[in-house]
């Protein structure tokens, strides 16, 4: 709801990105594609936190996310909150999926 009515508010004088992270990749899922024709032009999706996934695991709750919904998508690194790190090696590779169209940085 506070998406649709920043949505609304903005009312096209700016493009609006909305965070569509969660911990859990069926919630991200759920949230990107509840998202998808909102009007948003991004998601914002943060790493799992609390569960500290492997680089193999972050590329695939990622990847998942990317290939159920047509948002475009931006990652959102913030290791010093999640307790896990998006490394570059995995970033090069989620890159590579259409929809991933940037990353927020927050490693300092």
């Amino acid at each position: 709801e506070v998406v649709l009515k920043t949505l609304e508010y903005a009312a096209g004088r700016i493009d609006i990105i909305a965070g569509n992270g969660a911990n859990s990749t069926a919630v991200a899922v759920s949230l990107s594609k509840r998202l998808e024709n909102s009007g948003i032009v991004a998601g914002l999706n943060v790493t799992p936190y609390y569960n500290k996934p492997t680089q193999e695991g972050l590329y695939l709750h990622f990847k998942q996310i990317a290939q159920a919904s047509k948002l475009p998508q931006i990652l959102y690194n913030v290791p010093a909150r999640t307790g896990v790190d998006l490394l570059p090696e995995t970033i090069a590779r989620l890159a590579k999926l259409d929809n991933i169209i940037g990353i927020k940085e927050a490693t300092g």
